[in-house]
């Protein structure tokens, strides 16, 4: 076993990481570190919680150049939420390692004026979204001429066919030598291709299942019918009484009519979607972190890549309709060794998609009822 000394790290870097309780580097952290470090192209996957993100912020903050304003990493998230984390965690880790990077957050939903204004303190580092990094980039207010590495983070997301255009704009406001990392919970398929075909020698790099430990989460399904789930669903809060839960539904509109039909019973809810502002996403996450909302609704926009620690449970009202997103789901509890129940709601219609997240991820889903 690597140790963070080892990889490199600095000791004030090592103790910045030990601060947070994270004193021993993760298999897919000891992979990549090396190959990040020398700016070569990389694919990293790895479960949901396995520490991905450290695994290319470590070597790219390592090699980041104090002594030049030059903008030399850009990091892109399929969303706001995502951005937010990743930033935070910059923030975290440079408070007292390196005070004097600088690094912008960039989304939408927030002043384009304002970031722009912002942008002329000359970043370091960039996160954000595609849509504002693009728009950006294109006014040429984001000055990308001598960045030197770009993050695709959740790429199977962002290289998927309504996306894949806009992310090979972007990369072309960058220099042709640039270093390209990707990262993904999923295993290799049709987006690494992509991956390959835009970047150059690009190494894969994955944790085997012997090599992460494997998340103890309880899958399971209550079978009703499509017009009940609401009901079915406050049934199941009130008796499972929940420390942490997160309630999954496909659309904008449906989160905020399940929000309304639950919240008169259940007041310690909050409800996220695409459709918010940032100021009211954000502040519906800040409140299900600590502690102040025990159940939070969303909509898909939620599923990738957050890390909140303790959410005990996960409820599916509408089925994922592929074995990958329930993955993406199902991976915000038990993560990192703790334990969680993961319990979908499903029609009659959807009893087929219980049966292709068994065959395509080898789990069991135990069938429930409200009795038991």
């Amino acid at each position: 076993m690597s140790t963070f000394k080892e990889l490199g790290l600095s000791d004030s870097r090592i103790e910045a990481l030990s601060r947070q309780q994270i004193t021993v580097p993760t298999y897919i952290q000891i992979e990549g570190y090396p190959i990040v470090r020398k700016q070569q192209d990389i694919w990293l996957s790895a479960p949901t919680g396995s520490g991905k993100t450290l695994a290319y912020l470590l070597p790219l903050l390592a090699g980041i150049d104090l002594s030049t304003t030059d903008l030399q990493v850009a990091i892109l998230s399929p969303t706001q939420e995502l951005a937010v984390q990743i930033h935070d965690c910059i923030r975290t880790l440079e408070s007292s390692t390196n005070p004097s990077l600088r690094s912008q957050l960039l989304i939408g939903n927030a002043s384009a004026l304002r970031q722009k204004e912002k942008l002329k303190k000359k970043p370091h580092l960039v996160v954000g979204t595609l849509g504002r990094m693009l728009e950006l980039g294109r006014t040429r207010k984001l000055k990308l001429h001598v960045c030197r590495s770009v993050v695709i983070d959740e790429a199977d997301n962002l290289l998927a066919d309504d996306r894949i255009a806009d992310v090979e704009a972007f990369i072309k406001m960058t220099p042709r030598d640039r270093q390209l990392i990707f990262t993904s919970a999923t295993q290799k398929g049709g987006a690494f291709g992509i991956a390959e075909s835009i970047g150059k020698d690009v190494q894969w790099r994955a944790a085997r299942s012997s090599q992460v430990q494997a998340p103890a989460i309880e899958h399971s399904y209550v079978e009703t019918r499509y017009y009940n789930k609401g009901r079915v669903l406050q049934q199941l809060l009130q008796s499972l009484t929940p420390e942490r839960a997160i309630v999954f539904v496909h659309r904008n509109v449906s989160a905020e009519e399940l929000g309304d039909e639950l919240s008169r019973r259940l007041p310690q809810l909050a409800v996220i979607h695409g459709n918010l502002s940032k100021f009211a996403r954000q502040n519906a996450l800040d409140c299900f972190r600590s502690g102040e909302i025990k159940v939070l609704i969303a909509s898909d926009v939620a599923a990738r890549g957050l890390d909140i620690k303790g959410v005990t449970h996960i409820f599916n009202v509408d089925l994922p309709s592929s074995s990958d997103d329930y993955i993406h789901r199902v991976g915000r509890t038990g993560r990192m060794g703790a334990s969680g129940h993961a319990l979908s709601l499903a029609s009659e219609d959807e009893m087929k998609l219980i049966r292709r997240y068994e065959r395509d991820l080898n789990i069991r889903i135990e069938r429930l009822t409200l009795d038991d």
